[in-house]
């Protein structure tokens, strides 16, 4: 059973019959997550952070990894002010983003400038991120979008002020879906090997059904992949 993100999770859930539950990085104290336990629900997580207690068997994630890939990237390319947008949940992959971005940005001598938006509203929230700054003033080289719709939301913004990617401003992704793929120029991303995810999280979840417990797991190591938009 696939459930996509809806509101009053635990109610709807409440009245579905299923044996075990793959649920996608769940946030610190993740309501649903804990309806799951109480109810003895065999439960997978896919999504842990590295080095994060986990409160169940699960695949991790190097979010830190994946930031430091995508940020290092971008500034070997010469961008020196890149704001980064990132969802307000607390969910491992914004906190390690963030995180990683102020460091890394901090190392380098440079500014962090981080925008934090409700992932509801990821397109209009990002394009209004990207328009504010412009509107304020403030220099903008990059942006580092690693939630694909807040990205396309980054590109609809630069577009609407006549700003060219990468000619102007460079802009990447973390994940390298259809969203990332499909946009002008095609954007650099992350290949995080998520067929291989699955196989391994359906797995093992089967084996926490079968015995009640499952070992921790580790996601394979992302690709980065590389394309026009952070070029030039």
């Amino acid at each position: 059973m696939l459930v996509p993100p809806i509101a009053e999770a635990s109610t709807v859930l409440s009245s579905l019959p299923f044996d075990g539950m793959l649920m996608i990085e769940p946030e610190e104290d993740d309501a649903t997550l804990a309806n799951l336990h109480d109810r003895g629900t065999p439960t997978l997580m896919i999504g842990l952070g590295e080095g994060a207690p986990g409160p169940g068997p699960g695949v991790r994630f190097d979010y830190a990894g994946m930031a430091e890939m995508l940020i290092a990237h971008m500034l070997d390319a010469g961008t020196r002010h890149m704001p980064l947008i990132v969802g307000q949940s607390r969910r491992p992959s914004n906190l390690a983003f963030r995180q990683t971005h102020e460091r890394m940005m901090a190392g380098a001598g440079l500014t962090a400038r981080v925008h934090v938006v409700p992932e509801v509203y990821s397109e209009r929230g990002a394009a209004a991120a990207v328009l504010g700054d412009l509107d304020a003033g403030l220099p903008l080289d990059g942006v580092l979008a690693p939630i694909d719709a807040m990205a396309s939301g980054a590109m609809a913004a630069l577009r609407q002020v006549g700003l060219s990617v990468p000619g102007d401003v460079r802009l990447a992704t973390r994940y390298d879906g259809f969203r990332g793929r499909s946009e002008t120029p095609p954007l650099t991303a992350l290949n995080l090997g998520l067929e291989e995810v699955a196989q391994i999280a359906t797995a093992a979840l089967i084996k926490v059904i079968e015995t009640g417990s499952a070992p921790v797991l580790h996601a394979p190591d992302p690709l980065l992949v590389i394309r026009a938009s952070p070029a030039g």
